[in-house]
């Protein structure tokens, strides 16, 4: 796979979640902690979510899917059972410009969904490029217990230096040895 490694604003894009089960579940809820406008598609939907959707008031159309859903939409993820569905919404979006995961079909994908981190402000992506996704998982596990209690106000005091300090070398050395110091005393 040549999956690169970004952070992408999905500020002011719109997500197309096709499928009502577990997994289109689990990637809302990981959808959730960027944004909330998502539109699920799905003539059945499990009960935790459909909570899900109440509790954070998400579009749900109780439908079939349809390539009207596909209009003015950013994002599709995939997740439905039938193979034949998911190979025919890839015919229809592959020359439109969607981005899309397929829960099956890793061909299909411009990019996936990585296993993660979110403390308030710090993001820890874990990804094998898709060839050990039981491994990212229980590798985050590890990570997440290094991550120290007080790391969302040391990375708000950094933004607040980086925000008020002047641009320049003196600034960026200045934080590299915060950084160096905070991460140095995590080791002790």
């Amino acid at each position: 796979m040549n999956y690169l490694p970004i952070f992408l604003n999905i500020k002011n894009k719109k997500t197309l979640v096709v499928g009502g089960g577990e997994v289109a579940h689990r990637k809302v809820l990981s959808l959730l902690e960027f944004t909330n406008d998502i539109v699920i598609v799905s003539s059945k939907i499990n009960f935790e979510f459909k909570n899900t959707i109440d509790k954070y008031n998400l579009s749900y159309l109780q439908d079939n899917y349809n390539s009207k859903y596909l209009e003015k939409i950013d994002i599709l993820i995939v997740a439905v059972d039938d193979l034949q569905l998911q190979k025919d919404i890839y015919k229809e979006t592959k020359d439109k410009k969607i981005m899309c995961n397929f829960s099956d079909y890793e061909e299909y994908c411009d990019f996936i969904l990585p296993s993660y981190i979110k403390k308030d402000n710090l993001v820890v992506c874990v990804s094998t490029m898709g060839s050990a996704p039981a491994f990212a998982k229980e590798f985050k596990k590890y990570i997440e217990k290094l991550i120290p209690n007080d790391i969302d106000s040391f990375l708000k005091h950094m933004k607040d230096l980086r925000t008020s300090l002047p641009k320049g070398k003196k600034r960026m050395d200045l934080l590299r040895q915060k950084a160096q110091k905070y991460i140095q005393n995590i080791k002790q």
